[in-house]
């Protein structure tokens, strides 16, 4: 069971990725802009990490969003289509090539298994 601190972080890592999505920001350009780690901003968005206040302020900032709408965990995220491929992708990145196959291999037979059942 995830504690408190892990919905919390989770929650503002999908809202992060929500924000970058929306704005057509790669997490390398959000990540330079905000002078973090590509890797790092990756595992703040899949809720891996908690980030301390001074690095959400500089995501804030890098998104051009108030600090306080990043933190709105209590906000309902929509996913749009775009953001469900972003976060798949995020996820195949990291990765090996041979675990990024056997994923995708997978998804294809989710997808298969879902029109089928339809």
């Amino acid at each position: 069971m995830k504690t408190e601190r892990e919905k919390i972080s989770y929650r503002i890592g999908e809202r992060i990725r929500r924000f970058r999505t929306e704005q057509h920001l790669s997490q390398e350009a959000l990540a330079l802009s905000c002078e973090i780690h590509p890797a790092y901003l990756g595992r703040l968005e899949r809720g891996e990490k908690c980030p301390t206040v001074d690095t959400l302020y500089k995501i804030a900032q890098g998104l051009k969003i108030p600090l306080s709408e990043l933190l709105d965990v209590t906000a309902e995220i929509n996913p749009t289509h775009k953001a469900a491929i972003d976060r798949i992708e995020t996820a195949i990145f990291s990765l090996s090539e041979n675990e990024a196959v056997e994923i995708a291999e997978i998804i294809e037979r989710l997808i298969a298994f879902k029109r089928d059942n339809a």
